[in-house]
């Protein structure tokens, strides 16, 4: 069976793509912020879900291992896709907002991919997919 990671799983693309890949018969580890969220998407849901924050570099690390754990060490795909902007004029941008996005949105993505990509070269395959939002033009 297929395996996927989906990130940013809470709502919007990254639900809509949890339940599709899901309803297609991958396995699916959908992956939120929040642990309440993890818990929604467990028990409304039916899915698997880990806690990946994007700006807590040791909550990638436990999160992609509890992921490789339920997939019994199998990962096909990652999507990432968890990420969140800040919109305002630039002269009302606080410059710690621009670090905090710049963590999540970048660094964040980084680290989770580097992660994948070590395992998927032992596999001798996978998907990284990155996703950008609608104002990511």
């Amino acid at each position: 069976m297929n395996t996927i990671l989906i990130t940013g799983c809470s709502s919007g693309i990254g639900l809509d793509a949890a339940i599709a890949f899901r309803d297609a018969g991958w396995t699916v580890i959908a992956s939120c912020r929040k642990q309440v969220d993890c818990e929604t998407m467990h028990s409304k849901h039916g899915m698997q879900s880990v806690r990946i924050d994007y700006e807590d570099e040791a909550s990638i690390a436990s999160g992609f291992e509890a992921t490789l754990k339920i997939t019994g060490g199998q990962l096909d795909v990652l999507f990432n896709n968890g990420a969140y902007g800040i919109p305002a004029f630039v002269e009302d941008l606080p410059t710690d907002a621009l670090r905090a996005i710049f963590e999540a949105n970048f660094f964040g993505w980084h680290t989770l991919s580097r992660l994948a990509i070590v395992q998927m070269r032992k596999q001798k395959m996978g998907r990284i997919i990155q996703n950008s939002s609608v104002l990511g033009f």
